[in-house]
Order: C-alpha cells, then sequence, then structure tokens
C-alpha cells in the first residue's frame, strides 16, 4: 500500500472502513462481507506484505460461501486478519495516513471478531 494515490488498496480500504463505520459495528450480511473480501483479494496481489493475509481473507470468503458458518473459525479469521493488518500499518513503506487507517481496520476487525 505505497503511496497515497487512489489506487484499488485505498478505494478497498476507505470501502472497508465505510462499511464498519467509526469503530462501530455495523451489521454486514454474509454476501456483502463476501464482496469485500473478493475486492480485497482483487486489490492485493502484488502488494508488499499482503501475502501474510491474502489466505485469511480467502478462507473467510470460502467459509462464508458455504452458508455454514463456525463462529470461532470466523472470530479466529478476524483476529488473525486484524493482527496481519495492524503489522502492515508499521511497514516502513505504508505513508502516515494510510497506516492510521490500517490501525483503524484492525480495531474494527476486532470489535467485529468480539462478536461471534
Amino acid at each position: 500500500m505505497e503511496g497515497t494515490g487512489t489506487t484499488l488498496e485505498h478505494r478497498m480500504l476507505t470501502d472497508t472502513l465505510g462499511a464498519f463505520g467509526e469503530g462501530n459495528l455495523t451489521t454486514l450480511s454474509a454476501e456483502q462481507g463476501i464482496l469485500l473480501l473478493e475486492g480485497w483479494l482483487n486489490a492485493l496481489p502484488g502488494d508488499v506484505g499482503a501475502e501474510r493475509i491474502m489466505a485469511e481473507i480467502a478462507a473467510l470468503r470460502d467459509h462464508l460461501k458455504t452458508g455454514h458458518f463456525d463462529l470461532e473459525k470466523i472470530r479466529h479469521l478476524l483476529l488473525s486478519m486484524a493482527s496481519h493488518t495492524s503489522i502492515l500499518s508499521h511497514e516502513p513503506v505504508v505513508d502516515s495516513n494510510t497506516a492510521q487507517q490500517l490501525t483503524q481496520l484492525a480495531h474494527a476487525l476486532r470489535n467485529l471478531s468480539n462478536h461471534f
């Protein structure tokens, strides 16, 4: 997530933070979650450090697509994604604005995991 341009990664970050609200839990349907996750999978290939989180994104998307939800598995994946997002926010190539947004996203993912 280098630079401050309007890349697909930055649009996905803005869209995802908007879907979660300003740190508040917003109810997302499984279908909305799947669309967000697919958007991230399209945005992240080739992004430095993103390989750490792409496996969790794909696993959560695939799990949601089954329609049979293992809440502990969802919680675990969200916490893992939050941890990886937090790590990404500290990468030297990430600008300060993006780092702040990634920190917000990690916080939102942790909050969401508390509801499972």
